[in-house]
């Protein structure tokens, strides 16, 4: 199974139980409790999602009108520039869907690309044999997504088709906003997931939403920007 064999990015471990533990955090802290997205997605079978913030320091947004940018390789197909365009617009169109304005994503690529707050770079052979794709965020910033537009000839998997570049891309997004992988990372079909293969269309989910609604709370609650609460967030 294709998605098995890759890395997408560090694999991370399931640690709390979120539930009981954030509700009691936001309450002694006086927060609101997060709003729910004015959205319904389909269900999937993630167990939890992992929140990337509960492991690297800063790893979270302080503001939400979030800017993108794709710096491709000149080598990328034309199909392949589209199945990238039609990912970042798939996820900018979430948050309207979901979030009313209160966090949005906007593809500045050729525009302000250096300046962007997510920038994902695709190259033919990013990681070898190794990955995918990787997001590697910062304080604050997450200007070192890598895709790879390439997959090595030993996945057996040739042509490599576009529309599974836009599904790595989807998932890395994902990443770059703060959603972290599914804890039954290899059985889940959630975009967050490694179950889906090509014939196997991931899931965005009601819980990838959720756990974005989680992860920007203080914008929900009108407060000054805070780092998320415990995780992994619960998807049952």
């Amino acid at each position: 199974m294709l998605a098995r064999r890759l890395v997408l990015s560090a694999g991370i471990a399931a640690v709390l139980s979120l539930s009981a533990v954030a509700a009691s955090n936001e309450a002694a802290a006086g927060r609101v409790p997060r709003s729910q997205p004015s959205c319904t997605y389909p269900e999937s079978n993630a167990e939890a999602l992992v929140i990337l913030a509960n492991y690297y320091p800063g790893y979270w947004w302080d503001h939400t009108d979030l800017t993108v940018a794709a710096h491709v390789h000149p080598s990328a197909t034309a199909e392949q520039r589209a199945a990238i365009a039609d990912a970042i617009s798939t996820w900018s169109t979430v948050l309207d869907d979901c979030f009313d304005g209160v966090v949005t994503l906007t593809d500045v690529s050729g525009q302000q690309r250096r300046a962007a707050d997510i920038v994902i770079h695709y190259t033919p052979h990013a990681g070898g044999v190794v990955f995918a794709g990787i997001a590697i965020c910062g304080d604050h910033k997450c200007q070192n997504v890598h895709v790879r537009t390439d997959l090595p000839k030993s996945l057996g998997v040739d042509p490599y088709p576009a529309f599974y570049l836009g599904w790595i891309t989807m998932h890395e997004l994902g990443h770059a906003l703060g959603i972290g992988h599914a804890t039954n990372l290899e059985e889940s079909t959630d975009l967050m997931g490694y179950g889906w293969t090509q014939e196997i269309e991931p899931t965005l989910s009601q819980c990838d939403v959720e756990e974005l609604a989680y992860v920007f709370a203080w914008a929900f609650a009108g407060t000054e920007p805070y780092q998320p609460g415990p995780g992994p967030f619960d998807c049952s």
